[in-house]
C-alpha cells in the first residue's frame, strides 16, 4: 500500500511540474507576441524602399487583427501568431483605385497571402518567407 501511495505522489508531482512549464512556455509565447501590439510604418517591400507610401500595420494582440493604410485604402485582416510564425487572412477593405500607388499596393497585400516568419527586434519587425528573404521591414512608431 504504501508502494502504491509513493507512487501516485510521484506521478502527482511530475504531472504538476509538468503544468507549470506548460504555462511558463505559454506566457513567454503570450508575452513576445505581445511585443507585436502597435503601429509600423512599413520601410521595405520585396528589397523596395517603400517609406514615401507611408503604408501602415496596426497590430491589435487583444483581437488578434492587423490594420492600417495600404497606400491608397484602408484594410484589416485577422493573424495568428507563434514564436516564429505570423498567418494573415486575406485583408479586407475600401476599394478606392489610385493608379500612382496600385503597384505597391499589390505587393503590400501580396505579404499576406505568403506563409511568412516574424523577427521583432527592438523596434523593428522582419517579415521572412519561406526561402528566408525579407519580404517587409517595418518600424514602430513610439
Amino acid at each position: 500500500m504504501k508502494y502504491y501511495t509513493l507512487l501516485f505522489t510521484f506521478f502527482l508531482f511530475l504531472t504538476n511540474c509538468n503544468s507549470v512549464n506548460a504555462v511558463n512556455s505559454n506566457n513567454k509565447e503570450a508575452q513576445d507576441i505581445s511585443k507585436l501590439n502597435g503601429t509600423y510604418m512599413v520601410t521595405n517591400l520585396y528589397g523596395k524602399d517603400v517609406s514615401e507610401y507611408k503604408l501602415t500595420m496596426i497590430f491589435n494582440t487583444a483581437k488578434n487583427s492587423i490594420s492600417g493604410f495600404s497606400g491608397c485604402n484602408s484594410y484589416t485582416c485577422d493573424y495568428k501568431a507563434d514564436k516564429n510564425s505570423l498567418n494573415t487572412g486575406f485583408p479586407i477593405g475600401t476599394k478606392i483605385y489610385c493608379e500612382e500607388t496600385s503597384d505597391v499596393e499589390k505587393e503590400f497585400f501580396k505579404v499576406f497571402a505568403e506563409e511568412k516568419y516574424k523577427n521583432l527586434e527592438g523596434n523593428t519587425l522582419n517579415l521572412t518567407n519561406h526561402k528566408g528573404i525579407i519580404i517587409l521591414s517595418a518600424k514602430k512608431k513610439l
